[in-house]
């Protein structure tokens, strides 16, 4: 047996690791997700910290031609824009200026629809259809819609998803955690046993 300092340490931190792990309950996990939930919840008064008042309104108006409100909620109901705003604060800080091109883009776009357009949310929603359609295969396009979708569906505690609005269009229930089994390799362990 090896008793050397370095295995003693690896041996200590791998105990540990099992124990911090093991501590990490079903109950704790939902416990966590319910206080990021409620921590969310106050990005709706909170002043934006990445957009101007002109950009989400922008951002907002693309986003609610991307998914519409009609008989479900749509983006604005989802909270799409609180989402992108705290991705960009918080989680991706270095996509900003990528963000920022993208609206500048569409904000040129909605000048060669409208020249009299002071903003792509100035536009009427057929000229904003008109300005997206004239760019649905850029770059910029794709960087706005995939925000919009993440912050449709993505995880509530992130400030979009409001009420969890993406996910009951889609019928999908979060658990709060994850159980076995995770995939392939698992569900064949779990085949071998029985």
């Amino acid at each position: 047996m090896d008793n050397t300092r370095r295995t003693f340490l690896a041996q200590a931190a791998a105990s540990l690791g099992l124990m911090y792990l093991s501590g990490l309950t079903p109950e704790v996990l939902a416990q966590a997700h319910e206080h990021a939930k409620a921590a969310s919840r106050n990005l709706d008064v909170q002043p934006f910290r990445f957009f101007t008042p002109q950009q989400a309104a922008d951002f907002e108006a693309f986003a609610e031609q991307i998914i519409p409100t009609d008989e479900t909620p749509g983006a604005k109901e989802a909270n799409v824009v609180r989402f992108v705003d705290f991705a960009l604060s918080e989680i991706e800080p270095q996509n900003k200026q990528d963000f920022t091109k993208a609206l500048e883009a569409l904000n040129a776009q909605a000048k060669k629809t409208a020249a009299q357009a002071a903003s792509f949310a100035a536009l009427s929603s057929a000229q904003q259809v008109e300005a997206m359609k004239a760019m649905e295969k850029s770059d910029d396009f794709g960087t706005l819609k995939g925000y919009v979708l993440v912050g449709f569906f993505g995880d509530p505690a992130d400030g979009g998803n409001k009420d969890e609005i993406g996910w009951k269009l889609i019928g999908f229930e979060d658990h709060f955690y994850y159980a076995p089994p995770f995939g392939y390799y698992d569900a064949q362990a779990v085949k071998e046993k029985a």
